[in-house]
C-alpha cells in the first residue's frame, strides 16, 4: 500500500509543477461553462422549462458534469500505456512489484485530486460571473449516491482506459480507435448534453451501459434532478460494469503480455 501512496504523492506535485497547465485547466472549465451559459440562454429565450429543466437547472447540470470531467485523468492512461508498449518501454512495469493497473490508476488519481481545487474554483468564477442561482441536493442519500457514483465512475473509467492501452499489445496503431472512442464517450457519458433530453430505445438502451453514470447520473443526482431510486439503479448497474472492466483488464493483460518482447512493436 505504501508504493501506491508514493506513486499518487508524486503524481500529485508533478501536476502542480507545471503551472501553465493549471492555468489552461481552469481557462477550459470556465470556456465550457460560460458557451453553455450563452447557448442555453437562447434556448430558453421566453421559455421556463426545456425537457423539464429550469434555466438553472441546466446550468448547474453543466457546472457538475464540467467539475467532473475535469477530474477524469483516465484518458491519459490509454494512451500512455498504448504508447509505452509501442515503445518497448512497457516491461519496465512488468518487473514492478505494483500491478500495472495500480499504478496507473493511482497516478491518474493524484492528477485527479491536484485539479480538484482549481476545479472548483474555476465552478465557483463561472458560476459568479454567470450569476447561476445553483441547485444543489441537501438531502444525504442523493448526497452519498452521487458521489459514490462519481468515485466508481471515475475507476470504470480508469479501468476502461487500461483495457484500451493494453490492447496495443494486439494492434500496432491505436490512435484513430483512441480518437473515435472519445468523441462517442463525450456524448454517452452526458458530459455534451444532458441524457435525460434524449427519447425512445436509445435512452432505454444508454441507462444500461456504464458511460452514463460517469458524469449524468452523479450530477443529476447532486443538482437534485434524479430520484433516489432511479440512482440506485445507476449505481448497481455501474458496479456491473465495474466488476467486467477489472476483470477483463486483468485477464487481457496476463493474456496478451506473452506477446510481448520489451523492444517495441
Amino acid at each position: 500500500m505504501k508504493k501506491y501512496l508514493e506513486v499518487f504523492r508524486w503524481s500529485f506535485k508533478m501536476q502542480l509543477i507545471w503551472r501553465l497547465d493549471v492555468v489552461m485547466t481552469l481557462a477550459a472549465i470556465l470556456g465550457e461553462i460560460i458557451a453553455a451559459g450563452v447557448l442555453w440562454n437562447a434556448a430558453f429565450s421566453g421559455r421556463e422549462l426545456v425537457s423539464g429543466f429550469t434555466f438553472h437547472g441546466m446550468l448547474s447540470y453543466y457546472l457538475t458534469g464540467s467539475l467532473l470531467v475535469s477530474l477524469d485523468m483516465s484518458p491519459r492512461i490509454s494512451r500512455e500505456v498504448s504508447r509505452l508498449i509501442r515503445e518497448g518501454s512497457f516491461s519496465k512495469h512488468m518487473v514492478t512489484p505494483m500491478n500495472p493497473f495500480g499504478f496507473f490508476c493511482t497516478k491518474a488519481a493524484g492528477q485527479s485530486a491536484s485539479r480538484l481545487g482549481f476545479s472548483f474554483l474555476a465552478a465557483a468564477i463561472a458560476a459568479g460571473l454567470l450569476k447561476i442561482n445553483i441547485t444543489l441536493s441537501w438531502d444525504l442519500s442523493r448526497l452519498v449516491l452521487g458521489i459514490s457514483t462519481a468515485l466508481l465512475g471515475l475507476l470504470f473509467m480508469a479501468g476502461y482506459h487500461y483495457v484500451i492501452g493494453i490492447l496495443a499489445f494486439r494492434f500496432v496503431e491505436m490512435e484513430f480507435f483512441l480518437y473515435l472512442q472519445e468523441a462517442i464517450l463525450s456524448f454517452a457519458t452526458g458530459a455534451l448534453v444532458p441524457l435525460s433530453l434524449l427519447r425512445g430505445p436509445l435512452a432505454d438502451f444508454l441507462r444500461f451501459l456504464p458511460f452514463p453514470h460517469v458524469v449524468f447520473t452523479p450530477a443529476m443526482l447532486l443538482t437534485d434532478q434524479m430520484s433516489v431510486a432511479e440512482g440506485c439503479l445507476s449505481l448497481a448497474v455501474l458496479l456491473v460494469w465495474l466488476a467486467a472492466i477489472l476483470l477483463a483488464g486483468q485477464w487481457l493483460y496476463h493474456s496478451l503480455r506473452t506477446r510481448y518482447e520489451g523492444v517495441g512493436v
